[in-house]
């Protein structure tokens, strides 16, 4: 047909029938302002899908639609489905006319539902008619509507629709990035190159454009999606706000100057500007941008557009604090500052516990973060890094260094580290030594005063090196001395005598509450006296307590307190009962009087005894151990109990084993090496119930610490809530840890007895460089530059390309490595193996690293954050210093860009 023919626009009105012809990505009927947006989950989109996030924003926004639940993202696209896509992107759906016929050319053929679109596409410059027409006419066996749209005529259609076409006027001549660019029209070349350099096109590969290749409904969804940073477009329901916060099913908002909230589920899509992978709402950075969209009060997609937190922090030194006013003063750059807080504001000490406001003192320095966004800051938070501390303690000498002093008090056992004043004086017998610091010895016991946070005066109140060693002999009846015999066994032994302080510490391995008439003849005591040359502290080193358990009374005699049990081989013993004697039943401590009626005639007991004393009596309604064997035969069980006494305990019928995660478990699911619960039954003598303790490994997945509680995620995918109002959280060495102190994304050993949680133990983890290895140790470098070495033990493991092995001898220096404990509690070195890339690029204002492309399919591109180290030959480097093609090294941890090594 000649490309002059002309088509003329009929004005008689018809019905147009929503018949898409397969042209799921639009729907027939246009989006009114008044008409709800429903996210769809698209059944052919499954979650992980490249161009999932994509899909999920234009659905939202609904640019595009499905068809019976169905997205089709690897079906080609029409040239007309095209159109009415960048019609409707570009926001001028409500321009397309359907109420007035058209007819086109003989040879440009479109369909009926398209046409009204092509239309307006002519009218407003997305398509040039003659250009389209000529089109037409080159290819007349195919009808111009329904051919798929090439790769270039996309690219071109999408650069025109943004505004961008004076771009690519300028980049017409210049060349290709790509080694297929002659292959690109000669009316494309410039739309390509600027597509190109506006981020919203890649090629097929590396460096192939495939310019005639047709693109998948998916691609030209991705296109789109990344046009709106250059093109943004005012859809209905879509704003940008600041995320201040997050309540139980909403994210609070700060938007056009005004606080608001909009409402999200699980149905919620949430995204980050700078990956395609969907995050948790929890992973949302507060006081950064946000892109809602949202319908009726519910976001339906939500996407954090930067990384930039709008805070600032000011630093500086507390004046006064008015708590009822809730302001404070504080000197900046000698400058004095109000500083208005709310109930809302985090205040926290120096070891980032919470405080009260009232808490705050006058010559604090203060770190205050407020954010710069409202037109009245709000303070976010107040943290002391240091306050000025006067004080005085005792306690032991745990470190000493040239300008500062670390203690552990006495009574509470906490470790304390202060500067010491360079006048500070050292005391010793009433005399001030000469060589201050020096004349101090690790291990001394002294008193101390701290004035404005230096310490100014030490006393020795016992030095660690007078310690001596004796027999113990006998004790006067007050308990004011003690008689010991020195050198026993030699020729030179002789009996000795000191006088004891009101507080001596008795400690026997094992016990509690010791004193010394708990000493017995022949116990042998290492004896550390004070500067008075009396006695500070008694421990005896050779004692071993006699423990008899699942004993079973014979008798017991309340007036004498004599007791009388027979063990399993029916021995007697015959021990008595005092005020010392450590009463327990299932964990609760009772008093002597409380015991009697216990003690009857073939009571279960667990007994420990030194001669004729009675130091613990328990009442046994369980056994605690480990496994050495279980007997199918004589239906019982054996286990080794802590204080390594092993006990044999018939099994009930029926008895019930208690496996978390297996909720059928028999006897032969118990093996030997299992450390286990046994409950007994009412009469003691057999199990009940048996419970297996096990272990897994989990993250902290969400704190609520208000709630005290916490959601764990193990390896499995199981989630498990864990309140810390009635168990404790621990550290690796046992010692407590406020909740306060857990985060997201911490890793952790969760403990089952049976299927209950037991407890929770926090793991230290270290990620970097491994620096050194030996036969029984390994050192490392983590990524905070802290070095950190690690004992091997006996049992350790070691994950390398995907092999797991129990010998170090496959690790090499240099190698980066995860190392933690495991569910078992042993040690677990995992490789990380870096990534070979080749650079090509970085761009600096979304902070994104994009290396050489060998396939399509794979990733080019990483988020580079500012923990990411960027090294060569174990020297740090800056970004700037690497250029295009230069070989590389990706370490990834978490899916984060951990390091980068040039090689």
């Amino acid at each position: 047909m000649p490309q002059q023919k002309k088509w003329a626009k009929l004005a008689s009105s018809f019905m147009v029938f929503s018949l898409l012809t397969g042209f799921s990505a639009v729907g027939a009927a246009s989006v009114h302002a008044d008409t709800a947006i429903a996210t769809t989950k698209f059944s052919d989109v499954p979650a992980g899908h490249w161009a999932e996030k994509h899909i999920a924003k234009l659905a939202s926004q609904g640019i595009v639609k499905g068809t019976n639940g169905a997205f089709k993202p690897s079906d080609n696209i029409s040239q007309q489905e095209a159109v009415a896509l960048a019609i409707r992107f570009i926001g001028k759906e409500s321009e397309v006319k359907t109420d007035e016929a058209v007819v086109f050319p003989e040879n440009f053929n479109v369909s009926t539902y398209f046409k009204p679109y092509i239309v307006l596409a002519f009218q407003t410059g997305l398509l040039n008619r003659d250009e389209e027409f000529k089109l037409a006419d080159a290819t007349p066996d195919t009808p111009w509507g329904t051919k798929p749209a090439s790769r270039e005529w996309i690219t071109k259609l999408v650069v025109k629709a943004i505004g961008k076409e004076e771009t690519a006027k300028q980049l017409a001549s210049s060349a290709s990035y790509f080694k297929d660019g002659n292959q690109i029209g000669t009316d494309y070349a410039g739309y390509v190159n600027a597509a190109v350099a506006l981020k919203l096109v890649n090629g097929v590969t590396e460096d192939k454009f495939d310019p005639k290749g047709s693109i998948t409904r998916a691609a030209i969804a991705t296109i789109l999606s990344r046009a709106e940073s250059v093109f943004p477009v005012a859809y209905d329901g879509q704003s940008t706000a600041v995320l201040t916060g997050q309540s139980a099913g909403s994210l609070n908002l700060y938007q056009d100057s005004k606080e608001t909230s909009v409402s999200v589920d699980a149905n919620t899509y949430v995204y980050r500007f700078d990956s395609d992978k969907a995050l948790t709402l929890d992973q949302l950075v507060p006081n950064t941008n946000l892109l809602v969209v949202a319908s009726g009060g519910k976001a339906l997609y939500v996407e954090q557009l930067d990384d930039t937190q709008q805070v600032e922090k000011l630093s500086g030194t507390v004046d006064r604090v008015l708590p009822n006013d809730n302001k404070l003063w504080v000197w900046v750059n000698d400058e004095p500052v109000a500083v208005t807080y709310t109930s809302a504001t985090t205040i926290t000490d120096g070891s980032g516990n919470a405080i009260p406001a009232s808490s705050l003192t006058a010559d604090s320095n203060v770190e205050i973060t407020r954010d710069t966004y409202r037109s009245n800051p709000v303070t976010l938070s107040i943290a002391v890094k240091s306050a000025p501390v006067n004080a005085t303690g005792k306690g032991a000498v745990k470190d000493i260094q040239a300008t500062d002093l670390t203690f552990e008090d006495t009574d509470t056992k906490a470790v304390t580290k202060y500067n010491v004043s360079p006048q500070a004086e050292v005391v010793w017998q009433g005399q001030i030594l000469d060589g201050g610091l020096s004349q101090l010895r690790v291990g001394d016991i002294v008193t101390y005063e701290v004035k404005n946070s230096l310490v100014t005066r030490i006393t020795i109140v016992q030095t660690s090196s007078k310690v001596i060693r004796g027999e113990f002999y006998s004790a006067s009846s007050d308990g004011n001395t003690i008689q010991y015999v020195k050198n026993a066994g030699t020729a030179q032994q002789a009996l000795e005598a000191k006088f004891v302080t009101d507080t001596v510490d008795v400690s026997i391995g094992g016990l509690t509450g010791t004193t010394i008439a708990d000493l017995v003849k022949g116990d042998v005591l290492d004896i550390t006296l004070n500067d008075k040359d009396q006695v500070a502290a008694i421990k005896v080193i050779n004692r071993q307590v006699n423990m008899l358990t699942g004993a079973t009374v014979v008798s017991y005699d309340d007036d004498l307190k004599a007791l009388t049990v027979k063990d399993a081989k029916n021995n007697l013993v015959s021990v008595y009962l005092s005020a010392n004697t450590k009463l327990d039943m299932n964990g609760t401590v009772l008093t002597l009087n409380a015991v009697t009626s216990l003690l009857q005639k073939g009571k279960k007991v667990t007994l420990g005894y030194t001669e004729n004393k009675a130091v613990i009596l328990q009442f046994v309604y369980k056994y605690d151990g480990t496994v050495t064997a279980v007997n199918a035969n004589t239906n019982s069980i054996t286990m080794l109990q802590s204080s390594g006494t092993p006990v044999t305990v018939q099994l009930d019928t029926p008895m019930h084993v208690d496996i978390v995660g297996k909720p059928s478990a028999a006897l032969s699911d118990v093996k030997a090496g299992d450390v286990v619960t046994a409950q007994l039954n009412a009469a003691q003598d057999k199990v009940s119930l048996l419970q297996v303790h096990t272990a897994k490994q989990i993250e902290i997945y969400s704190v609520d610490a208000a709630g005290k509680k916490l959601k764990l995620k193990a390896s499995d995918g199981t989630f498990y809530d864990y309140s810390t109002s009635t168990l404790d959280v621990t550290n690796e060495k046992g010692e407590k840890v406020s909740i306060d102190s857990v985060a997201a994304g911490q890793t952790g050993n969760l403990y089952f007895t049976g299927s209950t949680i037991s407890s929770l133990k926090m793991l230290n983890v270290a990620v970097g460089r491994l620096t050194a290895i030996s036969t029984d140790a390994i050192s490392v470098v983590d990524y905070n530059g802290n070095s950190v070495t690690f004992p091997l033990g006996a049992a350790y493991s070691v994950v390398k390309n995907g092999a797991t092995g129990s010998s170090a001898s496959v690790l090499a220096a240099g190698d980066r490595v995860e190392v933690k404990l495991d569910a078992k509690d042993q040690l677990a070195i995992t490789v990380i193996s870096g990534v070979a890339k080749n650079f090509w690029k970085y761009d600096a204002a979304s902070k994104t690293l994009s290396v050489k492309r060998i396939s399509l399919s794979e990733s080019n591109t990483y988020a580079v954050t500012a923990s990411t180290k960027i090294t060569q030959n174990g020297l740090p480097l800056s970004i700037g210093q690497l250029a295009d093609g230069d070989a590389i090294v990706l370490y990834i941890y978490k899916n984060a860009l951990v390091e980068i090594v040039k090689a």
